[in-house]
């Protein structure tokens, strides 16, 4: 009799664990998938930089110790050494030199900061 016991309760947890593996693999089959559906980042990651905005406007000055630029409507974007700069000869430091010319900032906003990707000097008007 304790042979029969100790087989039926073998087989019994046997057949519960293969229900509840199958119930876990058939609920995860359920679960609605959109096609560009991402999952959420972690919590410990990084927060991502904004989707990249630009400014246009006159060149007001820069200021190469803080590494930014104002234009004359009073916005203020900070640079790096990694900004580009089309239109200006010697880059971020040829701007210096442009003040009055016409300039168009790809910029990304990371916290209160703008900080400009890609800068683009309008050709000087005859």
């Amino acid at each position: 009799m304790c042979k029969m016991t100790r087989g039926t309760v073998a087989m019994l947890g046997s057949f519960v664990f293969v229900a509840a593996f199958s119930l876990s693999v058939y609920a995860q089959a359920q679960e609605p998938k959109s096609p560009g559906a991402q999952a959420p980042p972690p919590a410990g990651a990084p927060a991502q930089a904004q989707k990249p905005e630009s400014a246009k406007g006159e060149l007001k000055s820069v200021d190469a110790q803080k590494m930014t630029l104002t234009l004359a409507n009073g916005q203020t974007f900070q640079y790096t050494s990694a900004t580009k700069v089309t239109g200006a000869q010697g880059g971020v430091a040829g701007l210096a030199s442009m003040s009055g010319r016409e300039v168009t900032i790809d910029f990304e906003t990371k916290g209160a900061d703008r900080i400009a990707t890609m800068i683009t000097v309008a050709a000087e008007k005859k």
